[in-house]
């Protein structure tokens, strides 16, 4: 119980006092979250959009497909994309393995059905007297999406915030891609497993702690969206 208190002090102490290693990891983490769902968002939300307002034969399939790689552990992306970027797959002349470049890319490979099924979703959800009245007032296919896209803003944002918040708590991805190294690929998830293997607690704690605040803003700034949306 002790050791439980003063690791937590210690903690405290390290986020409190701006720790050199405690600021750079939690920078790379935000720093590589914030690229993959930038990335993954420009593609998704389009994707979704799109999705929602198409009808193809094999539309139900998409979906199905989208909805089923949402269950998808990071460790069985994280193996995917290794298998490109590695020296002897298709991408590994690129050098991707263990730099920020490839957990960049095997997160925007997680996010990105989360991102196109919310944003299918979303855009589903807006009234259909929208995109009546936009082909009533003569708007042609692609003016269409966009006004049902515009209705849809603050729930497609909601689908941004909420693949950035699954992909800031991912750890077999970064561990996979990026080897876990000090100051270039190490984030806040594989610090903590490393750091509290070596019994190394206060450490892991501070970035705990911060992960747990990180989490609780994005959930904040996801309600506040959807209330909006209500």
């Amino acid at each position: 119980m002790n050791d439980l208190a003063q690791a937590s002090k210690e903690a405290l102490r390290l986020i409190f006092t701006a720790d050199a290693e405690v600021t750079t990891i939690v920078a790379a983490s935000l720093r590589f979250s914030l690229a993959s769902t930038l990335i993954a968002s420009l593609v998704g939300v389009p994707l979704g959009v799109a999705l929602a307002n198409s009808r193809f034969r094999f539309k139900r399939f998409v979906e199905d497909l989208l909805n089923t790689l949402l269950a998808v552990p990071t460790v069985v992306v994280g193996l995917f994309v290794y298998t490109l970027v590695f020296n002897q797959g298709p991408l590994g002349r690129l050098g991707l393995l263990f730099t920020p470049a490839a957990i960049i890319l095997g997160q925007t490979v997680l996010i990105l059905p989360l991102i196109a099924s919310l944003s299918s979703s979303a855009v589903s959800g807006v009234n259909p007297v929208v995109r009546e009245t936009a082909f009533t007032l003569g708007a042609g296919r692609m003016r269409t999406l966009v006004t049902v896209a515009e209705e849809a803003r603050p729930a497609l944002l909601v689908a941004c915030i909420t693949a950035f918040g699954r992909v800031i708590g991912e750890v077999g991805i970064s561990i996979i891609l990026g080897g876990n190294i000090l100051g270039y690929t190490r984030t806040i998830t594989t610090a903590i497993s490393l750091e509290t293997s070596r019994g190394e607690f206060a450490l892991g704690l501070a970035l705990g702690m911060v992960l747990l605040v990180v989490a609780f803003g994005v959930n904040i700034g996801a309600r506040l969206l959807r209330r909006k949306t209500a």
